[in-house]
């Protein structure tokens, strides 16, 4: 029996900012890569629900994409979502994971509207260590276009020496190009993003674009 989450939008009608992670978990993030990234969604979770405002208006969805794409956590509140264990393996079919995470996301802002809640920009959290293996075109571009309308928040976090930055810049706009994780910095950046998506709570209103102000030295490789 599936979980109706239009009912949690009728107990909390908080304005929501929706945050959906597209996690590559593809073979070559087999061992360490994958190990530091688990945790560091796992701090990432722990880190919003610890905030007073965060943890009653953040929702969290999790795609990843490593040999075929998965909805992991279906995007709901922070406080029903437990934190998953993520395996490594196959190809990156990183096309299709962000045109499924770009519709789950159109939707849930429906959900929003349907209920009369008030939302901010979505924000999707790209990463990968590698380079797309489908047909990836259309999904970028379709992705670029809704950040340049300021319709979405798009976070390219490129891992590893293997990643091509220059395919995971084309899912981005130009003022926010992808930024490369220094060696594995998972839970500094997830630590991070907690602290971003708790700054556009606070700082910003719903409806209203933002782009993050915090500093990246502590996880970005310059």
């Amino acid at each position: 029996m599936s979980t109706n989450y239009y009912d949690d939008l009728i107990d909390n009608p908080t304005s929501r900012c929706p945050c959906m992670l597209v996690l590559d978990v593809s073979g070559s993030m087999h061992g360490e890569p994958i190990n530091e990234l688990n945790e560091g969604v796992k701090e990432f979770i722990q880190a919003v629900l610890q905030d007073d405002f965060a943890s009653y208006a953040v929702d969290v969805g999790i795609i990843t994409f490593g040999g075929k794409v998965q909805e992991i956590v279906p995007i709901k509140s922070v406080q029903q979502v437990e934190a998953p264990t993520l395996s490594a393996t196959g190809n990156t079919p990183m096309g299709e994971a962000v045109n499924k995470a770009v519709q789950i996301l159109e939707k849930r802002k429906q959900e929003y509207k349907n209920s009369g809640v008030s939302y901010y920009q979505p924000w999707l959290v790209l990463m990968s260590d590698g380079e797309p293996t489908d047909n990836y075109k259309a999904a970028a571009t379709k992705l670029c276009q809704l950040a340049e309308t300021k319709k979405m928040l798009v976070i390219a976090v490129g891992i590893g020496d293997e990643c091509n930055l220059s395919k995971l810049s084309e899912f981005c706009p130009s003022n926010n190009p992808p930024k490369q994780l220094a060696g594995l910095k998972f839970q500094e950046f997830f630590n991070w993003l907690s602290q971003s998506v708790g700054e556009v709570i606070t700082k910003s209103t719903p409806g209203v674009s933002f782009q993050p102000t915090k500093s990246t030295n502590g996880w970005e490789s310059f």
